[in-house]
């Protein structure tokens, strides 16, 4: 997919965004903004009763970025809500300190049964920006957003934080990116937990992502994002927490604790927010891998999930590996991709009466080059037209690439992932896809990408649908 210088769910591309916007990138020396808030809707008519939004945006200027952002539920008891999309930011210098900024965001997604249709949502929003450090500015927000298949349509309002990353500034984080990878937890939860049908909580299994990035000694910044693989068809998380590493020779024993939203396959997270706790240990496999397993629990404050919860990770080792051989800090190879795919329905596709011909997704994904051609891809995707709001797709794999001359390259991949919502028949949730695409490079720094693919429902008589892709992708780099 990449080229050389593009629910797991959706969340999973959002992670690792915000993973290279911490370890900063070698090709954007504008650096990047993150932005994150809460904004509760004006006058619901829905469970949905206000949204958490978190932005990364590639700052081309001192006034606009553009970027992807990413919506989740966090007032009323619509856990499980969830959008995803694209999105741009210009900001007006009023003053020393204050600013006022505009923003425009377009995506899809849907969830807890409260967007019936396309899900596609618009938002339109301004921000009060006051500094309050060098890199730090608080936000008063004020929005208008438009959700198709929901009566929403109107005004939010809510507070926010805004980080600019990209430039060394006092008292600013320094964070690199420690380690990456997938992970595998099985939810068990308490006697007594009961799903949003009033029935016993089944046990969940989850496959996901995790990254990890250095902010001092023996403490790292933790960042995941995970979908349900069996047990709860649908439901989906994204977690942040802080992690603190004891080590103990080549061992190292850590505790954790974090914070996040979820919800979906019936699965009751109320509002949507969790909160998590765990401890285990992590051991070198190899020079530059790690195994980690961990023990914990997770709750929803305004919910009725509680749960054990048991992971275990292979994750990419970077801290480990740096300044291998005496060569200093060596940049780690990536690529970013954002676009649509279009899936072919028919046959055994959708679970309802529904008779749309193909369905339109908005695509992302982050791709780790293992060496000159081979790399790690995650890609996440959710609805945008076809009346199946709240389907989403989160896809783990392999891809290798062929340059075939400066400006052109083709790309073969296969993956394997989770998906659910939105009435497509994911026969229990578990994906499978492969796919090729030919890409040719406009810039060092841009290409145009087409593809074409296959993906499956690997359990059971689901989905098999063809598939087809048109994006943009940018390489850059971490250290």
């Amino acid at each position: 997919m990449p080229i050389p210088c593009t629910r797991p769910a959706k969340a999973l591309a959002l992670t690792l965004a915000l993973g290279g916007a911490l370890t900063g990138q070698e090709a954007s020396a504008q650096g990047l903004s993150v932005e994150t808030g809460f904004e509760r809707l004006s006058s619901p008519q829905t469970l949905i009763e206000g949204l958490n939004r978190l932005y990364v945006g590639y700052q081309f200027s001192e006034t606009l970025s553009l970027g992807q952002s990413f919506y989740s539920g966090a007032l009323g008891d619509a856990g499980g809500a969830f959008f995803w999309g694209f999105e741009g930011v210009a900001r007006l210098p009023l003053s020393t300190g204050l600013s006022l900024s505009a923003s425009g965001f377009i995506g899809g997604g849907g969830g807890a049964a409260q967007v019936i249709g396309d899900g596609t949502m618009v938002r339109a929003g301004l921000a009060l920006d006051y500094q309050i450090a060098e890199s730090w500015a608080v936000q008063l927000t004020g929005a208008w957003i438009s959700i198709d298949g929901a009566p929403i349509d109107g005004p939010a309002f809510g507070v926010g934080l805004r980080r600019q990353i990209g430039t060394k500034t006092p008292g600013g984080w320094d964070a690199k990116l420690d380690a990456a990878g997938g992970t595998v937890t099985a939810l068990s939860p308490q006697n007594g937990v009961l799903n949003r049908d009033g029935n016993p909580q089944d046990s969940v299994v989850l496959v996901g992502a995790r990254a990890l990035y250095g902010l001092g000694q023996n403490t790292q910044l933790s960042l995941g994002a995970d979908g349900a693989g069996s047990g709860a068809q649908g439901y989906m998380q994204v977690m942040a927490g802080l992690r603190r590493n004891f080590a103990l020779g080549p061992t190292t024993l850590f505790i954790e604790g974090g914070v996040g939203f979820g919800g979906g396959g019936l699965v009751d997270t109320g509002a949507g927010p969790l909160i998590e706790a765990s401890a285990g240990v992590s051991l070198p496999v190899t020079r530059a891998l790690d195994a980690q397993l961990s023990i914990g629990g997770k709750a929803a404050p305004t919910g009725d999930f509680r749960a054990a919860a048991v992971s275990l990770s292979i994750l990419r080792n970077f801290a480990r590996t740096r300044g291998d051989e005496g060569l200093g800090e060596r940049p780690n190879r990536w690529a970013y991709s954002g676009g649509i795919s279009v899936q072919q329905t028919g046959g055994n596709y959708f679970l309802n009466s529904n008779t749309a011909s193909f369905i339109v997704m908005q695509e992302s994904s982050f791709d780790y080059f293992l060496g000159q051609n081979l790399y790690v891809s995650g890609n996440g995707q959710t609805a945008l037209h076809g009346g199946v709001a709240g389907y989403a797709v989160g896809l783990l794999g392999l891809g290798y690439q062929f340059d075939i001359t400066p400006r052109w390259a083709v790309s073969l991949e296969g993956h394997v992932g989770a998906a659910g919502g939105g009435g497509v028949n994911v026969a229990g949730g578990v994906l499978g896809s492969l796919r090729a695409e030919i890409d040719y490079r406009i810039t060092d720094r841009l290409a145009l990408s087409v593809g074409v693919g296959q993906m499956r429902a690997l359990r059971g008589n689901g989905l098999d649908s063809t598939i087809g892709t048109l994006g943009l992708k940018i390489p850059f780099a971490t250290r």
